[in-house]
């Protein structure tokens, strides 16, 4: 069960058992509403109007004055986005009906209302807001909105960013495997309200694993911990995504795309990884610090940290499930070192040859790098290798994951087999200190 709702989820979107159901399109183009505005410019609009409000407050929504007081108080009923009551302000307003704190949107279809009260994220380069939404469902039969508990909610200004409007929709239709307790996040619906696109998915309480780390000292996940997650990301690679014969790729996997959430009341925590449609940033820009402003951005981690059979083809018939094994290796390192020291392609394959030739990981990265040039850079290494560092489990575990060619990395099947993956318990305790 989703964390923050009732027995009875919303419609899942993306599950191979239902095929994703798009809201309809607007009656009239954006072109058209232009041309209408201009038609009753002579008509008076008053500019105490606030865009989308409705005179009425939904039910049950209303009855509280304030946002929550998790996201500040105010004494102004929030704004509702969606009402059929408010198009002649949506109509002279298009441009600037832009989604805040505090404001309601409504779908209009099923009338379930969505109160934002607190900012948690970002996706496409920062251009378009993530918030939790407080979830109220309309229910017909009573003719009343009741708490739902939490949803994130993505949300895109379709004036203004039809780039991604086209992404997401085409990535609802991608196929994912149904599975009662997923591994993978999915998308629970999408809507229009005015001019806004939302996206509703699972509320994640403590955001991704990169976001958590960004507020540890050393920024990194101790050893043990690791294998507890990827045994998670694993799951949701074997059972919902490279199932098919010819397998739905997850294609960007990083720490950024793996998220915690912890029930407030029964403390059960779950490991789910994003994809997609549900992906976001959650954690803030410069999460790793200004040291490491130097190196290559950790959120491109899928992009320069590729697979060789992607980074070094503009072909993507050369990318399969065993890319996302590749990326899975390179997730490893970055939990574990915290940072990838590099500055280049260069610099990655020069850490990953390292560490195939000698078999075993060196205590700090940076330092093997900086000693990279140095005359006593073969001698240090001779002196520091005698003693392990980390487990030779996790160590073959990932160089396996490493392999140059992908025909020679094991599945996530096979290495869900590998006596390496467990403590869930001292993990939970570990994002919750």
């Amino acid at each position: 069960m989703e964390i923050g709702s009732s027995p009875k989820q919303p419609t899942d979107i993306g599950s191979s058992t239902s095929s994703p159901r798009l809201p309809h399109k607007p009656n009239s183009t954006f072109s058209e509403l232009r041309l209408q505005e201009k038609m009753n410019s002579r008509k008076p609009f008053s500019p105490k109007m606030e865009i989308g409000s409705s005179s009425k407050q939904p039910e049950d929504i209303g009855s509280s004055r304030s946002v929550d007081a998790e996201s500040g108080s105010s004494s102004k009923q929030p704004t509702d986005i969606g009402s059929s009551r408010s198009r002649v302000a949506e109509i002279g307003s298009l441009d600037l009906n832009e989604p805040r704190l505090g404001q309601t949107i409504t779908d209009p279809d099923t009338k379930d209302t969505y109160l934002l009260n607190l900012e948690i994220g970002s996706f496409s380069n920062g251009h378009c807001p993530v918030y939790r939404a407080k979830f109220f469902k309309y229910f017909y039969d009573v003719g009343k909105s009741l708490p739902y508990g939490y949803v994130t909610l993505k949300i895109i200004n379709m004036n203004l960013h039809d780039h991604e409007l086209h992404l997401i929709r085409t990535q609802s239709h991608t196929r994912i495997t149904y599975r009662q307790n997923p591994n993978i996040i999915r998308c629970k619906k999408t809507f229009m309200a005015a001019n806004l696109f939302c996206i509703s998915l699972p509320y994640m309480s403590e955001g991704s694993l990169r976001s958590i780390l960004s507020t540890r000292p050393e920024k990194k996940l101790p050893e043990n911990f690791i294998p507890v997650v990827l045994r998670e990301v694993l799951v949701g690679l074997r059972d919902e995504l490279h199932i098919f014969y010819t397998p739905t790729l997850h294609k960007s996997l990083n720490a950024g795309d793996i998220f915690i959430d912890i029930h407030s009341y029964t403390k059960e925590m779950w490991i789910k990884l994003a994809f997609e449609v549900s992906a976001y940033d959650s954690e803030p820009p410069n999460c790793n610090g200004e040291e490491a402003s130097s190196f290559l951005n950790p959120k491109s981690i899928s992009i320069w940290g590729a697979a060789p059979e992607v980074f070094e083809s503009e072909n993507e018939d050369n990318r399969g499930a065993k890319s996302d094994i590749w990326l899975l290796g390179i997730t490893a390192l970055e939990l574990v070192y915290g940072t990838l020291p590099v500055k280049n392609r260069t610099d990655l394959n020069y850490i990953i040859n390292k560490i195939r030739e000698k078999k075993k990981f060196p205590k700090s990265l940076e330092k093997m790098m900086n000693k990279r040039d140095t005359k006593l850079k073969k001698v240090m290494d001779f002196v520091k290798r005698k003693k392990r560092v980390f487990s030779r489990e996790f160590e073959e575990t990932v160089l396996a994951c490493l392999r140059e060619n992908p025909d020679d990395r094991p599945t996530a099947d096979e290495l869900l087999k590998t006596p390496f993956f467990s403590d869930i318990e001292r993990f939970k305790q570990f994002v919750l200190n």
